[in-house]
């Protein structure tokens, strides 16, 4: 089994890249001297592929939601809402304010939105937490994201309205 999050809602938004990615080609990468990884010497791919190129390893786990998910058959056993985006993140403060910014930014008024946190292949009824728009805080996501913290749910469902 594995963690999932994702992101339910009746409309479309935006999705959130990880700014912290740089994407360069083999052949730039050569040039700047970095060095290839032994299982996969640069030598061995084509000059014009590209790579993903981060300052340091935490820049790997930013905020990213992306829209759509390959895990169909698990989103829908949870919600109906059409509109599906997966979120990944390693959690921090930072990162949970930023998410927090970013659902109080796209929740339209009228609407609600779902953050689902679940187990693959794992099928739980899970009692939703329903906060209104200014109820919403990081104390919720952080239940919901950091493993570490003592209240950390495995399986878990925000409803945020407006």
């Amino acid at each position: 089994m594995s963690a999932y999050s994702f992101i339910a809602t009746d409309y479309e938004i935006q999705e959130v890249h990880n700014s912290k990615e740089k994407i360069i080609t083999v052949q730039e990468a050569i040039k700047l001297g970095l060095k290839a990884h032994e299982f996969m010497p640069w030598e061995n791919m084509n000059p014009n592929d590209t790579i993903s190129l981060f300052e340091k390893e935490d820049d790997l786990y930013e905020l990213v939601i992306t829209k759509g998910t390959e895990y169909e058959k698990n989103v829908r056993w949870y919600t109906d809402k059409p509109f599906i985006y997966s979120v990944n993140f390693k959690y921090t403060e930072l990162r949970a304010k930023q998410l927090l910014e970013y659902i109080k930014e796209k929740l339209r008024k009228g609407h609600q939105l779902e953050i689902w946190s679940i187990w693959l292949d794992d099928r739980q009824n899970i009692k939703p937490t329903i906060c209104n728009y200014e109820q919403v805080s990081i104390d919720n996501l952080k239940q919901m994201y950091d493993w570490n913290d003592e209240k950390h749910v495995t399986h878990g469902c925000i409803i945020i309205k407006r």
